[in-house]
């Protein structure tokens, strides 16, 4: 049974005239890598806030189920006391948390290591880093915290491809070790090979939360041509199927289509196999068929 460590209820929050969110909800399950996809705008950075208490939801709540739960988090750009040095921002995080000097140095090297960070940069201040060397940083000083849940808001932003191998490598190892990782991405190639959950966000409100290895096993995105009498069959039968100009679009189980195939005559099996696409569903075409289509 999955172990939900940390639960958000209703989320919303406003800047001014801006409402930035009006219901979040979500779940992070233990063990679980989960992904957050959204537009711009679309309130992810804002949630991710509220989670770790940098800013106050005007309602809903966070509930963190698992004690004492450790959170490290990965800003999109990272930022640092311009005047410290690498080593002195590290030693910093490490008094903060109580953790001895052999511990952190253990913990900041094995990071290292997994990450091809130079520790000879230590020796300077981190605002003479590259970006990508930044990012790197602070992944280094959330690993310090051997977190239970790992936060990350654009995970792969300014890394090269090698870092960015790297960078998924250690979200499977921390996964491996039963730690929660929490990512918001809008590189969803990448994110895709990753997935355990994935949440969508539009304008402030949750469409969804989603098993994506169980869906990609039992679903299937279909597309059909708005032509004859195949279209109505699919609309009657999927009603929460879409419409472009020229196509209707869904996602569906496997089991369904299936069903459907059987059920029809001939002259209709023929037309729905010639006129129909179906095949795997991708995190692309799936994230932007909720995002284009529905709202709550």
């Amino acid at each position: 049974m999955s172990e939900v460590i940390l639960r958000a209820k209703g989320l919303a929050k406003r800047f001014g005239h801006v409402q930035a969110l009006h219901q979040v909800d979500l779940e992070l399950i233990r063990g679980k890598l989960t992904v957050f996809l959204g537009e711009n705008g679309a309130g992810k950075t804002t949630t991710l806030k509220i989670i770790l208490g940098f800013l106050f939801p005007d309602a809903g709540s966070v509930d963190k189920i698992q004690p004492g739960l450790r959170i490290g988090y990965v800003p999109e750009l990272p930022a640092f006391f311009p005047w410290l040095k690498g080593e002195e921002i590290l030693g910093l995080t490490a008094g903060l948390f109580g953790l001895g000097e052999t511990e952190s140095k253990k913990r900041r090297d094995e990071a290292a290591a997994f990450l091809s960070f130079d520790l000879s940069q230590l020796k300077r201040r981190v605002r003479t880093y590259s970006h990508g060397n930044q990012k790197k940083m602070a992944y280094l000083q959330s690993m310090l915290l051997d977190p239970d849940l790992l936060m990350v808001d654009e995970p792969f932003s300014a890394l090269d491809p090698v870092a960015i191998k790297q960078v998924r490598d250690l979200f499977i190892r921390l996964r491996e070790a039963g730690k929660t990782v929490f990512i918001s991405s809008h590189l969803i190639s990448e994110a895709e090979k990753l997935a355990d959950q994935v949440i969508i966000i539009k304008q402030g409100r949750t469409l969804l939360q989603v098993d994506w290895p169980e869906f990609v096993q039992k679903g299937i995105y279909v597309r059909a041509r708005r032509v004859g009498s195949i279209e109505k069959i699919i609309r009657d039968r999927w009603p929460e199927s879409q419409t472009s100009d020229d196509w209707l679009e869904g996602f569906i189980l496997r089991r369904e289509w299936e069903e459907f195939l059987s059920g029809l005559n001939d002259d209709l099996k023929e037309a729905a196999l010639k006129d129909v696409e179906i095949r795997p569903p991708d995190l692309e075409s799936f994230f932007l068929f909720w995002n284009r289509y529905r709202s709550r």
